[in-house]
């Protein structure tokens, strides 16, 4: 049996470390950043019990997930699996086998959030300057401008691109840094990894993009031009990807409540992809809302699910259909070989 401790831990049961979060709101504090390395370190699964009316920020969110952990509610002397509204008596058997329950529910969403990622790749040279891809994002895809990062939450150093590149060449080969903007309204993971070839910068984050009845064609048209900027903007962009879900200005989420359904609405396909995927534009064009950006030589391919009359997602697979199957994983292949 292994023997674990931790200033957070509350208990564990079989592989699972346990700590309740009492609090309102579930951040990505030191504290809990330690829990969560600490429990793996001791090959156990991190659980975070919260209560059901809280409130859980993004970066709590996606270093719990990065950690392979599991986000459960409290009520009475039940624990609930929010995914479903599973409860059980035991954490053991909430997770291992489920049954209904019926907590309150949550205020209603504000507005549609876009949820980006973005990767680009750099050569590794002193002319490099990393974050100016969070700029890019921001400016032109949510209505937040990024104000403060650091290492976790609360972010208490004011955004500069140019710290922010000292501080990730001397974390290197890899760092994660959280970064907030607009009172929280921007939320997101900058991270930086030395490849063979250069420097991978990724930005993934959520964002206010409109408001809850906008249609899904403006929406696509703002996210394709936002990727359509980064393609320019940037010598090797790699992928990108804008799904909308709905949320709140704030940018927590409910520890309780229904999960949100991404939907697509653009997508944006480096050089190296497209080159790989070997695409005729004058076809996909007929078909799809797609062009090519950046580079003339070596373009991008980035491409919207802006038709009103077909669902984003059946755009989405359709367009993948028109790709195939073969020339996706080149173009995997191809993306991942930087």
């Amino acid at each position: 049996m292994t023997v674990f401790d931790h200033p957070l831990l509350d208990f564990v049961e079989g592989e699972y470390a346990c700590t309740e979060a009492r609090g309102h709101t579930v951040y990505f504090s030191e504290p809990f950043a330690d829990f969560l390395t600490s429990v793996r370190a001791a090959g156990l699964t991190p659980v975070v019990i919260a209560r059901h009316d809280a409130w859980w920020t993004f970066a709590a969110r996606y270093y719990l997930d990065l950690f392979g952990g599991w986000a459960l509610v409290r009520t009475g002397d039940l624990f609930v699996d929010p995914v479903g509204a599973k409860t059980g008596e035991t954490v053991s058997e909430l997770l291992e086998a489920r049954v209904h329950a019926v907590l309150p529910s949550q205020r209603e969403p504000e507005l549609l959030q876009a949820v980006v990622s973005v990767s680009v790749h750099h050569a590794a040279t002193e002319q490099t300057v990393l974050g100016r891809l969070v700029d890019v994002v921001s400016g032109e895809l949510g209505q937040a401008m990024p104000a403060a990062w650091g290492a976790h939450e609360p972010a208490t150093l004011a955004w500069d691109t140019a710290t922010l590149t000292a501080h990730s060449r001397a974390q290197m080969p890899e760092v994660r840094t959280f970064i907030t903007g607009g009172g929280g309204a921007l939320q997101g993971i900058h991270r930086v990894e030395r490849t063979g070839g250069g420097v991978l910068e990724t930005f993934t984050a959520v964002t206010p993009i409109a408001a809850l009845d906008a249609p899904t064609e403006m929406v696509a048209e703002r996210a394709t031009h936002a990727l359509t900027v980064i393609a320019e903007a940037f010598s090797m962009p790699l992928f990108g990807s804008v799904t909308v879900i709905p949320g709140w200005r704030d940018g927590r989420v409910p520890a309780f409540g229904t999960q949100p359904i991404a939907v697509p609405v653009a997508m944006l396909i480096g050089p190296r992809a497209v080159r790989a995927l070997g695409v005729d534009l004058t076809v996909l064009a007929a078909r799809f809302d797609v062009s090519l950006a950046g580079r003339q030589r070596i373009p991008s391919l980035v491409a919207g699910f802006s038709d009103p009359d077909v669902p984003p997602w059946r755009q989405a697979d359709e367009l993948a259909r028109a790709f195939g199957t073969d020339a996706i994983a080149r173009a995997v292949a191809a993306s991942g070989g930087v």
